[in-house]
């Protein structure tokens, strides 16, 4: 049985930028695990920390995400730093994933540059053998930085990347509605031509060995 650990900033930024990937691999017999680094809460929004994680949790559902773990670190103020990676390579030595994914470390929102330095900096030395880096809306890097070489066909999972999405209400309406849909759906279907699929989610190789077959 494989592993697979996806590490993100928030909740609902896994979705957005491999949740095709994730629900693939799911139905692939891999266990898939999510470790959400911040509660996605800032007290001038009036939405609590208690329903970002209800719809976390609806959301590995949809996926088929074995477990969702929370950390709770301050939305737009997290660190790089010992206690955290500490934290998380203990994660990593429980788990013990065989891919990784995570932010882009030239994405534009301060906490995912922090988060994909912490999977950097705990998958170091051939730790995880597979490591890898999306790109999502609304916080893409800049087009120059992202270097997309893996592409997933999800043509099977893009529904249920959309259905994922939808469920997390908060964000759901906070960009745009159906208009966000239409958005990742048609960047998937950009991404799919690129390859000759229908739809399809690439991500910039950070590592990759010969095991990883989806």
């Amino acid at each position: 049985m494989k592993k697979i650990l996806a590490v993100s900033a928030h909740p609902d930024d896994m979705e957005l930028e491999s949740g095709g990937t994730i629900a693939k691999f799911a139905r692939n017999g891999y266990d898939v695990y999510h470790l959400i680094l911040t509660s996605g809460y800032k007290d001038r929004v009036s939405i609590s920390v208690k329903q970002r994680r209800d719809e976390a949790k609806e959301v590995a559902d949809i996926l088929g995400i074995k477990e969702v773990i929370f950390f709770d670190y301050q939305d737009t103020e997290l660190k790089t730093n010992g206690e955290i990676i500490s934290k998380v390579d203990k994660l990593v030595d429980k788990i013990k994933p065989d891919v990784c994914i995570s932010h882009h470390p030239f994405d534009s929102h301060q906490d995912h540059k922090a988060a994909s330095e912490i999977m950097f900096a705990v998958c170091r030395q051939g730790r995880v053998k597979n490591l890898l880096s999306g790109s999502p809306l609304p916080y893409r890097p800049n087009v120059f930085a992202f270097r997309p070489q893996f592409f997933v066909d999800i043509t099977e999972t893009i529904e249920i990347k959309l259905n994922a999405i939808r469920a997390y209400s908060s964000q759901y309406e906070k960009f745009g509605g159906e208009k966000l849909i239409e958005c990742i759906n048609a960047m998937a279907k950009n991404y799919g031509w690129a390859m000759g699929y229908k739809y399809a989610e690439c991500f910039e190789v950070i590592r990759m060995d010969d095991s990883l077959w989806l």
